[in-house]
């Protein structure tokens, strides 16, 4: 069976994460991997990760845009 994992890259954008996050974990078809890939967010991302326990892989990168954060993201997958 097809293994499912989500990557959500990320920019200084945490109240829209939150939202992501919650919708990912909604669906009525899980995710088997959730990866959030924060691309050198300033305004509380992590925070918002550990404050929330998701169950979720959380990467930090310095700031190298969106592409190379999905790439990242790609690259951490457990999933084919």
């Amino acid at each position: 069976m097809l293994k499912i994992a989500v990557i959500i890259p990320t920019y200084n954008r945490v109240v829209l994460l939150k939202r992501a996050i919650e919708s990912v974990i909604a669906q009525t078809y899980p995710a088997d991997e959730i990866i959030v890939i924060d691309d050198g967010s300033t305004d509380g991302t992590c925070r918002l990760i550990k404050d929330n326990n998701y169950k979720i892989d959380y990467l930090y990168q310095k700031n190298m845009g969106v592409s190379a954060a999905r790439n990242t993201g790609i690259n951490a997958t457990k999933c084919e």
